[in-house]
């Protein structure tokens, strides 16, 4: 994107993007790709605020001047809605109404990880470099979310090495894998972990400190539009 384009974001928060992803599942949509990277940035950012005490809305961008309202949260599962080329969303920090209007911003693109016939850790290094590595623009304010979706058994410690040997280096300047691993599905677990620049391991979240990160947050981003909510009859 042009650094001089002008362009918004629709801002929202994570608990209310789990609430729709709920009626999306409900629906029989889960599967849409829009909503599977709802689901992976929702729980990604649970991660990051797990591990740094910090909150983040999530900012959807599109080209141009804001409109005067936020449009229905519905709009943001559609398929290829508010995605400037290879931006899929934006982490914003939650500094409440009080904060400055400026912050700083972290441009995210995701990639879930499915549907491949022998998954394994040499599988997951060439689905990323058929996907993301051999013909992605280097962007080093850039960082890629890679959510495995099916189970797999895999070594961290070669992937890393292997992205961080690569030459030329990954087209990113973060990139994170994760990945559900809990055994029992009414008991998840969600691990997440830095393979590039360095091996980082961000600690594990279970459902219940996830429910606590989940209630602990100020919501309120005025410096762009906000979501405007709808109930699931789309009346104000």
């Amino acid at each position: 994107m042009d650094t001089l384009e002008k362009w918004h974001a629709y801002i929202a928060d994570v608990h209310t993007l789990f609430r729709y992803w709920e009626k999306e599942r409900a629906a029989g949509r889960a599967n849409r790709k829009r909503v599977r990277e709802i689901l992976t940035i929702c729980l990604f950012t649970l991660c990051l605020e797990n591990n740094e005490n910090k909150r983040f809305l999530i900012g959807f961008q599109q080209r141009g001047k804001p409109p005067s309202e936020g449009g229905p949260v519905q709009d943001l599962f559609k398929d290829g809605f508010a995605e400037i080329e290879n931006v899929d969303v934006i982490l914003v920090p939650d500094l409440g109404p009080d904060g400055p209007s400026e912050r700083e911003i972290h441009r995210c693109q995701m990639v879930g990880y499915r549907d491949r016939p022998n998954p394994s850790t040499e599988d997951l290094i060439e689905f990323l470099e058929e996907k993301k590595l051999r013909f992605s623009a280097p962007d080093n304010d850039l960082r890629l979310i890679v959510h495995l979706e099916q189970a797999i058994a895999w070594d961290w410690v070669p992937l890393s090495a292997h992205l961080q040997l690569r030459r030329p280096p990954p087209p990113f300047s973060q990139i994170f894998v994760l990945a559900q691993t809990s055994l029992n599905p009414s008991e998840p677990n969600w691990s997440c972990r830095q393979i590039f620049p360095r091996m980082l391991s961000l600690r594990d979240l279970n459902l219940e400190m996830a429910r606590r990160v989940l209630a602990d947050r100020k919501f309120v981003c005025p410096f762009v539009p906000n979501v405007r909510d709808h109930d699931v009859n789309g009346t104000a």
